[in-house]
């Protein structure tokens, strides 16, 4: 099981970020930058189906091609393992919970660990990143991954999808890690609560805010989990989210929170 590739996902801003730091501090996994790049894999695979026909002649197998298709992300992963000189990578793109079906198909042996957080905080942090236009989207977003998730948990044996919820990860850290690290048969470590001592590569300079596009962000601060772990986030949609967004949070995502136990 050691060199299975990792996979975190999640709905965008339910705290993939925050996990990603804490696996990269590990020292036997790297999770690097977001690639998004799995979503033009899936893309490219479909294409060379439409054609398949045409291909047959020339003898190669779908299972040959999906391995094939699988290294356009391996050649930037096992290279950035190689770089930080770890055994094993990790990738986050939040946006993969809705690609796993093509990630299964390209990396067979993976290992997904899916992150959940209350939709009515997901849809906060949507608003104060992005702004009020961003409600309807973190809503309908939301409510896709949390039905992605029941079909995955179902799909997939235990040895290689886990569910976390972002409130236990920030209030019972050393708890969750430990069951990360189990499900990863990888040993638990100290480090593993103090991501913020070790260095974690991003894809702009930290530094310098002006690679920060503010028009787009209304918040444009970034990777806060590059601090040490805080709880302050859980519940933010109580003070946030004015009486319409609740409203349509709870004519939009009721019945969801309320399978989860939100409500």
């Amino acid at each position: 099981m050691v060199n299975k590739p990792i996979f975190i996902i999640g709905c965008p801003r339910s705290g993939t970020t925050l996990l990603r730091v804490i696996l990269d501090s590990h020292p036997s996994i790297c999770c690097g930058p977001e690639t998004h790049i799995l979503k033009h894999m899936k893309n490219l695979r479909e294409k060379i189906n439409e054609h398949w026909k045409m291909l047959k002649p020339y003898g190669i197998d779908e299972t040959t091609v999906d391995s094939k298709v699988g290294e356009i992300l391996t050649v930037f992963t096992d290279n950035y393992a190689k770089i930080k000189n770890k055994k094993r990578w990790a990738e986050k793109t939040p946006e993969n919970i809705f690609y796993v079906d093509s990630i299964n198909r390209f990396f067979p042996d993976s290992q997904f660990i899916n992150v959940i957080r209350d939709g009515r905080d997901v849809v906060s942090s949507f608003k104060r990143r992005w702004g009020r236009k961003a409600v309807l989207s973190a809503i309908k977003y939301w409510n896709q991954s949390i039905d992605l998730n029941y079909k995955y948990k179902k799909q997939f044996q235990k040895e290689r999808y886990i569910e976390i919820r972002y409130e236990d990860l920030v209030t019972k850290t050393e708890e969750v890690t430990r069951k990360i690290m189990d499900f990863l048969n990888e040993e638990w470590l100290p480090i593993l609560l103090q991501h913020q001592k070790s260095e974690h590569d991003f894809w702009f300079d930290q530094s310098k805010e002006s690679e920060i596009d503010k028009k787009s962000e209304k918040h444009p601060e970034r990777h806060s989990p590059s601090k040490p772990v805080f709880s302050s986030s859980v519940g933010t949609w109580k003070k946030d989210l004015n009486i319409i967004e609740k409203a349509l949070i709870n004519l939009l995502m009721k019945d969801n929170l309320k399978k989860l136990n939100y409500l």
